[in-house]
């Protein structure tokens, strides 16, 4: 992987050439398939919620949601504007604001359900973790570009678990264990991708090993259950295990083409809990049939195929790193959301990329897919 310097190719040009530019250039494949997810998504949501009784109509959610994805797309053309060695100037200061916000909400956050996540702004609420994603990762990529020859130095191999490990302590805190882990499995990722040696690898999964029972002691007795009666919830039907129970019921009536939108008994008859976001893929699963979950698969291995190729091709460390970043925050919350809507996975409430309701992991993704694009940008102009 070349070092080189800021490409700022677009510097020499009039306003109207540098947009046309962008405009001929940009994947156009990466930006279909994720539009093509969220119509989807909206198609489910709808499907979902078009009964429910709230002030401004059964289409309120449908609506917000394809405002959020409105929002979303202006954050992700306009991230893919600005050159990624530009963006990762401030990746210290984003790393730092992301602390004090997290902190702000465990102090003064907004508190539903025993869990304090959320912020009130402008009379919208917005969760600060998921965008502590996108901060991690431009903090990690800048980090691990800059001192990846010294990683072989077991002090600065366990630097940007100490720096990951501060933003999972407080969003544990809030408390999101599943939020938390994502922030270690990206983590994970990039570091791997730095050609660590095995030895350390080795030592880190001895040393969580070592660590379980007490990580297992500060659980609480929900997470705990929630892991126990992965493994079998027929022990509790009607309590932990019946979300669970309920979602592969729905998977498993789908059949082959499904029961159609809008005619899913599970979801219909809201048997199946927080269809909408958590367990959305189950919804799929009923009333589009394992077709329309192939589908689904198919667009998000679209999705991951382009951010791995991006980071394979990208121009430099810093845009490797970050690409890499990118695609496994993507690959991870897929893989435990479908995992936790199939029983293979603990019920950790990660929602589905692109598909499940809500407004700031909705624009998190759209930043998320605007680096990619942004960095696939510049590898073309280099």
């Amino acid at each position: 992987m070349p070092e080189i310097k800021s490409s700022h190719f677009l510097s020499d040009k009039s306003f109207l050439n540098q947009n046309l530019r962008l405009v001929k250039h940009i994947d156009y494949t990466l930006i279909f398939s994720v539009i093509d997810l969220c119509i989807l998504g909206l198609l489910v949501i709808y499907s979902t919620t078009h009964q429910e009784i709230v002030n401004e109509g059964a289409i309120q959610f449908t609506k917000s949601q394809l405002i959020y994805i409105l929002v979303g797309l202006f954050f992700c053309f306009f991230v893919a504007i600005i050159d990624y060695h530009d963006i990762s100037k401030i990746a210290i200061p984003l790393y730092f604001l992301s602390i004090i916000i997290l902190v702000y909400v465990l102090i003064s956050g907004k508190e539903t359900g025993g869990s304090r996540r959320w912020i009130q702004l402008a009379g919208n609420r917005f969760q600060p973790a998921e965008f502590a994603k996108i901060a991690l990762i431009i903090f990690l990529s800048d980090f691990l570009s800059r001192q990846k020859d010294k990683l072989s130095d077991f002090l600065y191999f366990t630097l940007p678990f100490l720096f990951t490990g501060l933003l999972m302590l407080l969003i544990y805190k809030q408390p999101d264990l599943g939020t938390a882990m994502v922030f270690f499995a990206i983590t994970l990722f990039m570091i791997f991708i730095t050609g660590i040696s095995w030895k350390y690898i080795i030592i880190v999964f001895l040393i969580l090993l070592s660590l379980f029972p007490i990580i297992w002691s500060f659980l609480r007795d929900y997470q705990r259950n929630r892991i126990i009666l992965f493994l079998n919830p027929e022990m509790d039907p009607l309590g932990a295990g019946y979300n669970i129970i309920q979602s592969k019921v729905a998977i498993g009536s789908g059949g082959l083409f499904g029961q159609g939108l809008f005619s899913g008994i599970q979801s219909q008859l809201k048997f199946l809990p927080a269809q909408h976001t958590d367990f959305v893929f189950s919804v799929i699963g009923e009333e589009l049939g394992f077709i329309g979950a192939l589908l689904l698969l198919s667009l998000f291995i679209l999705v991951l195929r382009k951010g791995i190729r991006i980071a394979q091709e990208a121009p430099d460390l810093l845009g490797t790193f970050m690409a890499t970043g990118v695609t496994s925050f993507m690959f991870v919350h897929i893989l435990i959301n479908i995992g936790m809507s199939m029983g293979l996975m603990p019920a950790t409430g990660l929602p589905l990329p692109f598909i499940s309701y809500g407004g700031t992991f909705m624009i998190t993704n759209f930043i998320a897919i605007g680096l990619l694009l942004n960095i696939h940008l510049r590898s073309i102009f280099t």
